[in-house]
């Protein structure tokens, strides 16, 4: 039987254990307007985090139900 501690000396790659972040990332799957899609591509590189910064400013603008 393997204990955890036996498992934790096993573990050479990845991060450590209890290291991930509480507010990681969540994946999912949208679709956007291609107009959309190209006008933040055309912005270049990091154009994905100017998108989220967009989407954070819109929604500071409102209040949702």
């Amino acid at each position: 039987m393997h204990t955890t501690d036996m498992i934790a000396q096993y573990k050479t790659r990845g991060r450590p254990v209890g290291t991930r972040k509480a507010d990681t990332k969540q994946a999912v799957t949208v679709r956007y307007s291609p107009d959309v899609l190209a006008a933040f591509k055309a912005t270049g590189p990091g154009w994905k985090a100017r998108m989220i910064d967009a989407l954070r400013e819109w929604l500071g603008q409102r209040t949702l139900v």
